[in-house]
């Protein structure tokens, strides 16, 4: 009787069959019983199907058509095809060592697991599958160690190899090494296709399984060999590199709502604070002071949730970021923190400020991490809530204030 495999391997792939001889070499000579994983070699458009011949594991290869660099659809496709229970995605140019689909597998055992492996360089230029091969059992000598990527150990030692919560800790989320629970996989629907350059989904796709309370973890012994150097080492800031990254950044910035991608000042569609406002019958005033208080110096929009109050505030001032009913799926899916609040006032703080010292609370209004939750609603312990900064005041607006008055007390700086 044929028995379903407990893994699936993802290998997105174009061209360059003798990088995906390569990991075949490697993933040729797994600890893990060859009944238990399975290989789909999901290929982005190559002129020439890739080849993968008899092996002791079963194979597949599925293939989209050519439209440009799709890895993050390529994935897709390949997770689609794929029946087991963890996928483990590893990118083209990059060889497990023999342990490595071992200690994936024995690692994402929860639905909500995340892993990731610990990605090592080296240079692989003109070796060949049986030369690798060799070397990965020991019978040969090994090709030039490279550099390993500082930012990443640093990241990784700051996040207790990723098991403790930090905003950003999707940075780390590296797709060459990126293995999940298939239930993860699928309640985040997967890569987000949206991408159609080199890099930047892996960092996406992290950010929601960070907010979505995924179970994450580094196995700094989980090694995988990438050929060639990280992408910092391979080369300068060139008018292309520097574009090249720019568009990254920018469709990234749509998507993921952290000030290193998208600056203090403008306005994006996913906003990085959703807030909750309860009118309770409040005036139009009421409500606009409120929301502008809260709005101010944070990337926040307010959603309101009466459609009287709400439609009526929307008629009365053009701001984007106020919005009547429910915040979308996709925002919720990718937005940081969530405030529950009335029509309130601040004094002496901003959301921002806030949300450094989240979860808090105080009459009237409670600011919470979207991870912290997210893993509530999974029946795990409530993060308690941080103590209130003595200086900063909530106002809780039971009456319409004056908007001239108090607009006019405010100091200015034009004298």
């Amino acid at each position: 009787m044929t028995t379903r495999p407990q893994l699936s391997v993802v290998v997105p792939f174009h061209e360059r069959q003798d990088q995906l001889d390569r990991l075949l070499a490697g993933l040729d000579r797994q600890r893990l019983e060859p009944d238990r994983f399975e290989l789909v070699v999901a290929d982005d458009g190559s002129q020439h199907a890739p080849v993968v011949g008899a092996r002791r594991y079963a194979t597949r290869v599925v293939r989209q058509h050519d439209a440009g660099f799709r890895a993050a659809a390529a994935r897709n496709l390949g997770a689609r095809a794929a029946v087991g229970d963890v996928i483990a995605f590893l990118d083209q140019d990059c060889v497990p060592a023999l342990d490595y689909l071992q200690r994936v597998a024995a690692a994402a055992v929860s639905p909500w697991s995340l892993v990731l492996g610990h990605r090592l360089h080296t240079d692989l230029g003109g070796w060949s599958g049986d030369a690798v091969g060799s070397w990965l059992s020991g019978a040969g000598a090994g090709p030039p160690i490279l550099d390993e990527p500082q930012w990443l150990l640093d990241g990784y030692a700051r996040t207790h190899d990723l098991t403790e919560p930090d905003p950003r800790a999707y940075q780390l989320v590296i797709s060459a090494v990126l293995s999940m629970h298939r239930d993860l996989f699928d309640a985040l629907d997967g890569f987000d296709e949206s991408f159609q350059a080199y890099g930047g989904e892996d960092w996406e796709l992290g950010h929601r399984a960070l907010v979505a309370g995924a179970d994450t973890q580094w196995l700094a012994e989980a090694v995988a060999w990438h050929d060639g150097p990280d992408l910092a080492g391979r080369a300068a800031d060139t008018r292309d590199t520097v574009e090249a990254k720019n568009a990254e950044t920018l469709t990234l910035a749509a998507l993921v709502p952290d000030r290193d991608l998208r600056g203090e000042h403008l306005i994006w569609s996913v906003p990085d604070i959703v807030v909750r406002l309860s009118a309770g019958g409040a005036s139009v005033a009421t409500l606009l002071a409120s929301v502008e208080s809260l709005l101010a110096g944070s990337d926040a929009q307010v959603w309101v949730n009466e459609p009287d109050a709400g439609g009526r505030l929307v008629a009365t001032v053009t701001d984007p970021r106020i919005h009547v009913g429910e915040p979308q799926p996709d925002v919720l899916a990718r937005a940081r923190y969530q405030v529950v609040c009335d029509p309130v006032l601040l004094d002496g703080t901003t959301l921002r400020a806030l949300c450094r010292l989240a979860p808090v609370a105080t009459p009237g209004l409670r600011l919470t991490l979207r991870r912290d939750d997210t893993r509530s609603a999974r029946g795990l312990p409530r993060v308690a809530d941080q103590p209130w900064p003595v200086d900063a005041h909530v106002r809780r607006l039971r009456d319409a204030p004056a908007l001239e008055r108090m607009w006019q007390s405010r100091p200015t700086s034009a004298g």
